[in-house]
């Protein structure tokens, strides 16, 4: 047995496949394997995995497998992982050397099911673009401590896989694996983690670099966004019914609702769609008609902090979602037009 297993899905990343790899493989003072899923690439990545066992046979395990998708190639290393914790990295992320090490530790320490820790995020070509973040919260040493708080917890990157560690004999007793949904597994699979959690041990400390790209998966067009969003949103609600907390919690439950509404709306602005003003109109009215999008984003109101987001929820809750949609085309050209200039700018000092 090892002490971690970790286990990185491939697909299509050569570009950055070797930073990740090799920042696994720096981990110090480890009992380690690194378990890398080849999800049906069609550039160069699987050789790229390949290459590495080679040089590191005794740590390094490939699974080539067809296209499945992340959640199912995370899937195929949990079938084969030994280690007394998981650790799910990303392909095109990086980390610290000391990120296994002292997590492991505290997960001893505390005889946590997860540690969470903070991570740096930044942009790609662009490092001087770092905010690091840290979590806040206090030690949970029992179900009834993580729930009472969870509000807390939940303002922390509560579905992110990069920034936990996971015992994987909790993860074994509760059949916790990941759905075959194309988006929003990891959020999934937390909600899952969460449902009977009683241990969950917080280090302050930042060791991941979560790295955004340009075209990624969030910001393309997506005929099935929202029922893969709602789903998230209907698994939340599962779990806060579970809990017996819906009172308690309402406020949540409202922003998990609102969250596939918003995302919505920026993925009918966007270029790539192809349905006419007049269809994203009658499918808003379709979405708002939902019995949970009417409860409680309808018939209730948002606390929302920010102004757009605010008038956005507003003119939904009126029905009005023709001038929502132009709402948030100014705003999605708005933000184009900034990004441009900044960059510009930007490079202009830089140079």
């Amino acid at each position: 047995m090892f002490d971690v297993s970790i286990i990185m899905p491939v697909f299509n990343v050569s570009a950055h496949l070797p930073r990740a790899i090799q920042s696994a493989l720096n981990q110090t003072k480890m009992d380690f394997e690194l378990i890398l899923v080849n999800d049906g690439s069609t550039d160069n990545s699987g050789e790229i995995c390949d290459q590495f066992a080679e040089e590191e046979p005794l740590i390094i395990q490939v699974i080539h497998q067809e296209n499945q998708g992340s959640g199912k190639a995370r899937n195929a290393g949990l079938r084969i992982a030994r280690g007394k914790y998981i650790y799910f990295a990303d392909p095109d992320d990086y980390f610290k050397p000391t990120l296994l090490a002292e997590n492991y530790r505290m997960a001893e320490t505390r005889d946590a099911e997860v540690v969470v820790f903070g991570y740096t995020k930044e942009v790609e070509g662009n490092p001087r673009e770092r905010e690091i973040l840290l979590p806040r919260q206090p030690h949970f040493q029992s179900q009834k401590g993580f729930r009472d708080h969870f509000r807390n917890y939940y303002h922390f990157t509560p579905y992110a896989l990069w920034n936990k560690l996971y015992k994987r004999s909790y993860l074994k007793k509760h059949n916790i694996r990941f759905t075959d949904q194309k988006l929003g597994q990891d959020a999934l699979f937390n909600l899952n983690v969460y449902r009977e959690i009683a241990h969950v041990a917080i280090n302050r400390k930042e060791y991941y670099h979560y790295v955004t790209h340009d075209g990624s998966a969030v910001n393309r067009y997506r005929e099935d966004r929202f029922v893969m969003e709602l789903n998230i949103a209907l698994q939340f609600k599962s779990l806060i019914e579970h809990w017996g907390r819906e009172q308690a919690f309402n406020d949540l439950l409202k922003q998990e609702f609102w969250h596939p509404v918003y995302l919505e709306l920026a993925n009918l602005t966007h270029p790539d769609c192809p349905m006419t003003e007049e269809e994203k109109v009658e499918w808003l009215s379709v979405i708002c008609e939902d019995e949970n999008i009417q409860h409680y984003v309808v018939n209730q109101d948002l606390k929302e902090s920010n102004p757009f987001r605010y008038l956005l929820h507003q003119r939904i809750q009126k029905g009005q979602y023709l001038p929502a949609l132009k709402l948030m085309e100014r705003r999605n050209a708005s933000a184009t037009r900034y990004n441009s200039a900044f960059k510009k700018i930007k490079k202009f000092f830089l140079t």
